[in-house]
């Protein structure tokens, strides 16, 4: 039985907002070293790696790597990790926070028409966002909640529609 198959239905998340980053990832990854091929080809995370690439998306969204448990099942979709999968805190490295940090700050860069704000504003603005996971058969959506300041998001310069990548068994499908 597939993870999607076990999986609640809907699923209630404070960082929904997390997605907004989706682009960056496999970069980071990447420069992280926490991607590796696996044997069908694909790239995919090194099995000791997902707690802290897990981890790593929650200091993305709060400046922290200590997120409990229920406060991750979008973090472990983006990192294509079952459900289930324990990701305990971990400590992360001075290296990949700073990591982190430029790769929200690209994101500031990248998207002129929200201004030189802080990471601090961008993540109390729009990565700290209520959002909703919804399961139908294999098909992840996550609905995102609006806010006024989503006007902004019409001139956003990536795709925020459907966010997939190699390492993730299926496409997750946003509302935002």
């Amino acid at each position: 039985m597939n993870d999607a198959a076990r999986s609640p239905d809907i699923v209630c998340i404070g960082n929904a907002g997390l997605a907004l980053v989706h682009p960056f990832l496999p970069a980071m990854f990447q420069r992280l070293d926490l991607l590796a091929t696996g044997g069908d080809g694909r790239q995919q995370l090194r099995g000791e790696q997902g707690a802290r690439a897990v981890q790593l998306l929650h200091y993305l969204t709060d400046g922290r790597s200590d997120a409990p448990e229920p406060a991750l099942p979008l973090n472990k979709l983006l990192c294509g990790l079952p459900l289930d999968f324990p990701a305990p805190p971990v400590d992360l490295a001075q290296e990949e926070l700073a990591l982190c940090d430029q790769l929200l700050h690209a994101v500031i860069v990248n998207w002129p028409v929200i201004g030189a704000v802080s990471i601090t504003a961008l993540r109390a603005t729009f990565l700290q966002r209520e959002g909703r996971l919804q399961w139908r058969g294999a098909d992840a959506t996550l609905a995102v909640q609006r806010k006024t300041v989503d006007v902004l998001m019409r001139q956003l310069p990536w795709s925020m529609t459907v966010i997939r990548h190699p390492w993730m068994p299926q496409p997750l499908h946003v509302a935002w």
